[in-house]
This record gives structure tokens, C-alpha cells and sequence, in this order.
């Protein structure tokens, strides 16, 4: 059984509903992986998973907050780097300025961890690369020496040289669809929207009165 699958057994994979991405596309499957965090043993393997391919060209394993912190610190774990110490651990924190995102390495001591060191880069999901490439430059420019990206699911078309990285890893690939936000069947159809997961509650407050509706899946 796949890493796909299992998530999927604990509620992380959503299918055959109606989501926003984060570009404005929208379609029917998204992948959650909150719901599988809670399971250590399942994270254990996925984070062994994601730290392999860079076995033994580690010293720092750094992520985007705040789901990618228990990724970062279990796939440290998994690995041993200089002196035969594990990783050190180190997240950007996802800060707005002029209305626009962008993610910083603020917190005490986090710079000097990333400083000539060989940093690979985790996160949860790769959909437009956005966020990550992001944590990739703000780490180069704290002096890192960026040996790669690695990723629990590829759900979209980036590559290691779209990304700017020697290497990208990808636990899973899955191709969703994706349709324009101006020409989307699911609207033509009215299925509502879910705004708790994916970018719909972005999209609720620009389109207010979509005749299908707005729903949300979380408890």
C-alpha cells in the first residue's frame, strides 16, 4: 500500500468535492494532511521517506510554519549529519507586507543554523511552489547552501529547476485536475464551495453571492 493510500484511509485525501487553489484554479480533490499528523508512527515513515534521498548531506532541515515544523523535526530524526548528531531544526515564519506573503527566519538563533550549512527544505504539499520557493530564497540569503526540496505529495508541475534546487523529492505525484476559475464545470454545475480547506473562503469574500453555495468539512 502506498503513502497516498494510507493517507487516504485517514481522511487526508478529498475527493469529488468543489475547492479553490491557491493560484484561483479550482477542482474536485484536494490532499489535507492534517488529519494524518496525529498518527506518529504513519509520520515517522513518511518523514524517514522524505529525508532519505539526502542521507548523509544534512546538517539543518528547514520548513515553512507552521504545518511544516513536525515534518522538519521527525525527518531530522530520521537522520544523522555532521559528528553523527542528528539535524538542527529551523522554520520560516509567514509574515504579509504590502498585502503580500512572504516568509522570514526571524526567531533566535535560526540564521545561525542555516549559515554555511547544507539545508534541505520540507513541506507537506507542492502545489504552485510558491511558498517553498520562497524558504528557498530567504535561506540562501542567510548563507545556506540549498542541497534540496523534499515532499510529502507533487500535486503540481514544479521541478527541481523551477524551484532553483538540485534536487527535488516527492514522496508521491498525483495530477489533479485543475480548472480555470472563469471556466470551471463544478461552478456551471452550483456545487458549493468548501471554505475551510483550500482557498474558497478567499473566494467566498470576491464572490459572495456564488449561487451554489459555500460549505465547510471541518469539525
Amino acid at each position: 500500500m502506498s503513502i497516498l493510500d494510507v493517507l487516504a484511509a485517514r481522511g487526508a485525501v478529498l475527493t469529488d468535492k468543489h475547492f479553490v487553489y491557491a493560484k484561483g484554479g479550482h477542482g474536485p480533490n484536494y490532499i489535507n494532511i492534517d488529519p494524518a499528523l496525529p498518527d506518529v508512527e504513519l509520520m515517522n515513515e513518511v518523514c524517514h521517506q522524505l529525508g532519505a534521498p539526502f542521507s548523509g548531506n544534512v546538517d539543518t532541515v528547514a520548513a515553512p510554519a507552521t504545518g511544516g515544523i513536525p515534518l522538519a523535526v521527525l525527518t531530522a530524526l530520521s537522520l544523522t549529519g555532521r559528528d553523527k548528531r542528528h539535524p538542527a531544526v529551523v522554520w520560516a515564519d509567514k509574515i504579509t507586507v504590502d498585502g503580500k506573503d512572504d516568509f522570514v527566519f526571524d526567531r533566535d538563533g535560526f540564521k545561525r543554523e542555516l549559515s554555511g550549512r547544507r539545508v534541505l527544505i520540507v513541506e507537506d504539499l507542492l502545489n504552485t511552489g510558491g511558498s517553498v520557493k520562497q524558504v528557498v530564497d530567504r535561506a540562501r540569503e542567510a548563507g545556506a547552501e540549498v542541497v534540496g526540496v523534499s515532499v510529502v505529495c507533487n500535486r503540481g508541475p514544479e521541478t527541481a529547476e523551477s524551484l532553483g534546487v538540485p534536487k527535488l523529492h516527492a514522496v508521491e505525484k498525483v495530477d489533479f485536475q485543475v480548472f480555470p476559475g472563469d471556466d470551471c464545470p463544478l461552478c456551471v454545475r452550483e456545487v458549493p464551495i468548501v471554505t475551510d480547506i483550500g482557498h474558497g473562503a478567499g473566494y467566498q469574500v470576491t464572490h459572495p453571492d456564488y449561487v451554489g453555495k459555500y460549505v465547510t468539512l471541518l469539525d
